[in-house]
């Protein structure tokens, strides 16, 4: 098995995993990875973090983590510029919430809004976020196209109970924006 991603996120990371991933990554050397933040109180160490980061290929955070990892007040073009840039980030994308996301894919760049949902239950929304955003990126997609895509699916996740509810492709035909 040779996949073409590894996807991991900080809480794995806090526990018994931590070990687990970076053998997975060794392992699978021409893999890239995706870092799914998703800080929870408690949950990681600064440390942690400033290992986990540099280790990434493309980074998936929300407005809080990006405070909590850099709290120097720039925009969210210019937080994605840095870090892609010094750390070498290929992708970033930032959470939003009902607003949307902001995407960068190398030197592109896109702030895109969110769509209207009543809003069912969040939980699962920003992993379904993450595997869109994914999607895209394997795809090819622009900033944009990727942002706009996962912030459907994130959208659709959101307005059903549940963290894995049903769905179907119609889901994603229509919406309405923010």
């Amino acid at each position: 098995m040779r996949p073409d991603w590894l996807y991991y996120g900080t809480l794995f990371q806090a526990g018994p995993g931590r070990g687990q991933t970076k053998k997975l990554a060794q392992a699978l050397p021409g893999a890239k990875r995706l870092y799914d933040i998703n800080l929870r109180r408690d949950s990681y160490t600064p440390q942690l973090i400033a290992e986990l980061l540099p280790a990434a290929n493309v980074v998936k955070l929300n407005e809080d983590e990006v405070v909590a990892i850099d709290s120097r007040n720039e925009s969210l073009r210019d937080f994605t510029e840095f870090w892609s840039r010094n750390v070498g980030w290929s992708a970033v994308a930032v959470t939003r919430g009902a607003r949307g996301c902001a995407i960068r894919i190398g030197d592109d760049y896109a702030e895109v809004p969110g769509y209207k949902v009543k809003v069912a239950d969040t939980v699962g929304a920003g992993d379904a976020f993450a595997a869109a955003f994914l999607h895209g990126l394997a795809q090819g997609w622009n900033a944009h196209g990727c942002g706009d895509f996962a912030n459907r699916v994130g959208a659709v996740v959101a307005s059903r109970p549940g963290g894995v509810p049903s769905w179907s492709l119609e889901d994603f035909a229509a919406g309405e924006r923010r």
